[in-house]
């Protein structure tokens, strides 16, 4: 209870305090606000933008690796500014840090719409007797080019959009900064440290459940909602249209107006919750947590010194290595899953974002609480060393996970003049979906619309097929397709891919095992997190899970989708073109991608398992080794149940 004499305890802004809000000001509702701000975060950061990146493709035509630049970059502002925000906010007003940085990720998220409003309306390409209709649908022979004369709005300039989006990534990951290296500190200082690993638990959880309700929630509205939201005149696409988009951008105006309000109710806490002080004081001398290290007083030449610390610390600088590598990979993975399903078991664009979102939201939150409760049972004074074991033997167990990319999917595309030849035809050089056949029909090579011809083969449009005449589902007199045995007949041909093989059920098998990868590895989540609050001393630990911050983003989230972004450029067997400019892959080599993926997955895995070893055998026993108070170990259980109790009361 907050009495008159504390009022820089109590909860409110600025003179506005009334007793009645001071239902608010405990450890518990700071956690509901807290985890509010993660969901959100990882919602929209990791989930909408993870299953929105192919509708951004294809609306903006942008190379793989441009969709790793974006996701990349907002770690490039986090990685600049958490070395000073978790340093100094380890000494100053946690709360402001962390409830200014939500406000400023609000903006971003308000920023990343903008790119939608500026390019104006999609203009998808319609069956309409038009010359550029019928130059995607048809086979109209002209006598000097294989190209349409009409240039396609998608294919303008996509540099400034790109810019765009990576300085609104910029502000999502700035004000995120705050986030994940103060708000756990200030949970675990304001609570005793055997119920500090429920409390954070429940907090990485949350922002581990945002990015499954983001893609659930974005694959939801890219499925239903086009892009517009109001389609064309005469136009009623589906998701399943190759020319579909969704509303990419509408997830990002929601979440940003509901980040902005939670941001405010952060702001009305305290500094420090009544009673925590001297909570945390009793917890150090009685040998719970480590001592405060009163050299550093939380100025800027306390820096150094502190980071000099945190280096030769092998036990802490090995585990945030550990944690760096396990990310690379996590943080690749998670930005192209989406589009890896739909290319290789030919999932609807819609459909991945709910299933994948399902998955992810169950097997990380219950791998990061079950580690969580699993933490709690430790003795105290043996947490350190039994949080760096249990990482090494989780990891362990993990690894064989890595091979999750080899589980067999749909057949090969057999995309004619690309993959396999023309009839009585070889190769082009290079490859290209042009041929003698269709050579002078003026056909667009700016999309992927695919018809499956009564050879089997797959052709890059109707056009490319030398279908003359489009109707409805089907195509009529086809040149390009082999008609076999009846030559009196045109061939025929249907839209859509030809059929891949059952291997496209697979898709079960995939999200089964994905669901394995993600609960096992996110079980040494809190263990992980322990290690780095318990091998550090007191006043360090908000810095030290800034600096492991740093590790993990520098060498893991920012380099990751990048590196698997090249990965898929590097095995796109076609790119769209449209008058002389290059957009977006239309299809991919999915077997050479599977495996060198897979080859990624098991280099991180084994470096990781070797790491949180290392960091498990410098491990010191700490408090085993400490002497402490014979009184004080002699109550220790009993007190530490009152103290846990009084806590949760706060």
């Amino acid at each position: 209870m907050v009495t008159e004499a504390q009022p820089e305890l109590s909860y409110g802004w600025f003179s506005f305090k009334p007793k009645w809000l001071q239902a608010m000001n405990n450890c518990k509702c700071f956690l509901f606000i807290a985890v509010m701000i993660a969901t959100i975060q990882g919602m929209t950061v990791s989930g909408i933008t993870g299953i929105s990146l192919p509708a951004l493709e294809k609306r903006f035509q942008l190379t793989s690796k441009d969709l790793g630049v974006i996701s990349a970059s907002n770690d490039i502002s986090a990685i600049l500014l958490i070395c000073f925000v978790s340093f100094y906010g380890q000494f100053g007003d946690k709360i402001k840090w962390i409830g200014y940085g939500a406000i400023i990720t609000a903006v971003g998220f308000f920023m990343f719409t903008l790119p939608h409003f500026i390019i104006g309306p999609y203009q998808p390409v319609t069956t309409l007797a038009t010359a550029a209709s019928r130059a995607v649908q048809e086979c109209v022979v002209k006598n000097n080019t294989s190209t349409t004369e009409t240039c396609f709005s998608g294919y303008e300039s996509n540099r400034f959009y790109l810019v765009l989006f990576c300085v609104a990534q910029l502000l999502m990951g700035a004000g995120t900064t705050p986030l994940y290296s103060l708000a756990p500190a200030y949970i675990d200082e304001n609570l005793h440290p055997k119920s500090s690993p429920v409390y954070l638990s429940l907090f990485f959880a949350a922002a581990m459940t945002g990015p499954g309700l983001g893609y659930i929630a974005g694959g939801a509205i890219l499925n239903n909602v086009f892009v517009q939201v109001i389609q064309p005149r005469a136009l009623h696409l589906t998701a399943r249209d190759p020319r579909w988009i969704g509303a990419w951008w509408l997830g990002y105006l929601v979440t940003g107006a509901i980040m902005f309000l939670t941001a405010i109710l952060l702001l009305g806490f305290p500094r420090e919750l009544p009673g925590s002080a001297k909570m945390r004081a009793q917890a150090i001398e009685e040998g719970h947590l480590p001592k405060r290290d009163n050299k550093l007083r939380g100025k800027w030449k306390d820096i150094v010194p502190a980071t000099s610390q945190l280096l030769k610390n092998i036990t802490y600088l090995s585990n945030s290595l550990a944690l760096a590598a396990s990310s690379l990979y996590g943080g690749a993975v998670s930005a192209f899953i989406a589009k890896f399903v739909v290319v290789k078991y030919a999932v609807n664009p819609g459909m991945s974002g709910p299933t994948l979102g399902a998955i992810f939201l169950v097997g990380a939150s219950a791998g990061i609480v079950f580690g969580g409760f699993f933490v709690r049972r430790f003795n105290l004074k043996k947490s350190c060393k039994l949080s760096a074991k249990y990482c090494f033997v989780f990891a362990l167990l993990s690894a064989w996970t890595a091979f999750l990319f080899m589980i067999p999917g749909c057949d090969k595309v057999n995309l004619a003049g690309v993959v396999t030849p023309y009839h009585n035809s070889n190769f082009q050089n290079p490859r290209s979906p042009v041929a003698p056949c269709n050579l002078n029909c003026s056909c667009s090579l700016a999309y992927i619309n695919p018809v499956c011809g009564q050879d089997k083969l797959t052709y890059f449009s109707a056009c490319h097929a030398g279908c003359a005449k489009v109707t409805g589902s089907k195509a009529y007199n086809c040149s390009c397709i082999d008609s076999g045995a009846n030559k009196t007949q045109g061939a025929t041909a249907t839209k859509g891919f030809c059929d891949r093989g059952p291997g496209c059920k697979s898709y079960h098998y995939f999200l089964l095992v994905t669901f394995v990868l993600l609960f096992s590895t996110f079980l040494t989540a809190m263990p992980n997190k322990i290690v780095v609050l318990r091998c550090v001393p007191d006043n360090q630990r908000s810095y030290s899970l800034g600096f492991q911050f740093i590790f993990q983003r520098t060498l893991g989230f920012m380099p990751g989708p990048i590196l698997l972004g090249w990965m898929f450029d590097v095995n796109c067997l076609f790119w769209g073109e449209s008058c002389g400019r290059r957009g977006r892959c239309q299809i991919y080599d999915i077997w050479k991608l599977s495996v060198i993926i897979t080859v990624f997955g098991c280099v991180m895995k084994g470096l990781t398992v070797l790491l949180y070893f290392i960091s498990f055998w410098f491990c010191k026993s700490s408090y085993d080794e400490e002497e402490t108070n014979p009184k004080a170990a002699e109550n220790d259980q009993g007190k530490t149940n009152e103290d846990f109790q009084l806590s949760t009361e706060s």
